[in-house]
């Protein structure tokens, strides 16, 4: 049985709303290095409609020379949550609709590994309502910004979180991880 693990650039207010407007002035081979290894876990990778349609313009059109990080998140199986979407271009990849509960329920109890959310808060946020986050990763920018949804905006469910791993990148950027309390 795999985990369903959400990994998440959140500013220090919980900022989670366009990350390509403030991350890159923070990214660092540290921080590549963590993203790697969380796909390395990985037998796929779950995408909300908006963050799969932004991947998919970019990721295959980049080389695994120009980023490491291209070669496992174009080879993943990508699953992609949205009942608007019908079909997908970018392979592998399918959609997942409907029931989208049961439906990643059963996909991360047949998964060899993590089932990584890459982005994606709407369905993140909509995941933690139903409790089935395993696994919350967040990458916290050291920055406040002055707009923009945050991370935890119309959560409807109280869920207590035990802090599994903290570790301080040499930018600032905070790597935590937190599992649902027992």
């Amino acid at each position: 049985m795999g985990t369903i693990t959400a990994n998440t650039m959140v500013t220090v207010n919980g900022v989670t709303e366009a990350p390509e407007t403030w991350q890159f002035a923070y990214f660092s081979p540290e921080m590549a290095g963590v993203m790697l290894g969380q796909l390395s876990r990985s037998s796929g990778v779950v995408l909300g409609r908006r963050t799969y349609e932004d991947f998919a313009g970019y990721w295959p059109h980049v080389s695994a020379a120009e980023n490491p990080m291209a070669a496992p998140i174009n080879e993943l199986p990508k699953y992609v949550v949205s009942n608007t979407l019908r079909t997908t271009e970018w392979m592998p990849s399918q959609v997942v609709a409907g029931d989208v509960t049961a439906q990643l329920r059963t996909l991360r109890d047949e998964a060899d590994g993590d089932l990584s959310i890459i982005g994606s808060p709407t369905l993140v946020r909509s995941l933690l309502d139903e409790r089935l986050i395993d696994r919350l990763s967040l990458m916290v920018f050291p920055l406040v910004v002055e707009s923009g949804r945050g991370l935890f905006d119309g959560v409807t469910t109280r869920a207590g979180l035990d802090l599994v791993h903290a570790d301080t990148l040499p930018n600032g950027v905070l790597h935590l991880a937190y599992e649902p309390a027992a």
